[in-house]
């Protein structure tokens, strides 16, 4: 994913916070949790493997009690999803739908749609 300045999202992001990054020549790994003004947290996760030019990624907007609204992501082969390997888990790890390749503007935007800010 493409570094975004959060700053332009600072109307509903309420706090970042900084959970892991490793660099080598080889990968680099950044995960964060984005915590919202509306009481839900978004969890990212880039995985970036230089020798491949491939980008792992997942974003989970979840509630304060863990409970899942969205994932996005494209981190593992469904080949019955025809947007594969990119897809969404909505409600739940199992109601997996197709998905366009995102980028964390993109999920952003459209969190900031749905919570009406």
């Amino acid at each position: 994913m493409v570094k975004l300045d959060l700053l332009d999202f600072s109307d509903f992001i309420a706090k970042v916070i900084l959970i892991k990054e490793v660099s080598s020549p080889r990968i680099y790994i950044l995960k964060y949790k984005i915590e919202l003004k509306n009481d839900t947290s978004l969890y990212v996760k880039e995985v970036t493997v230089f020798a491949d030019n491939k980008i792992d990624y997942a974003c989970q907007w979840q509630k304060l009690d863990t409970t899942l609204i969205i994932r996005w992501d494209n981190a593992h082969e469904h080949p019955s999803i025809e947007s594969s390997p990119y897809h969404q888990h909505v409600g739940s790890e199992s109601n997996i739908l197709p998905s366009e390749p995102m980028t964390l503007e993109k999920v952003l935007n459209y969190i900031k749609a749905q919570i009406a800010i």
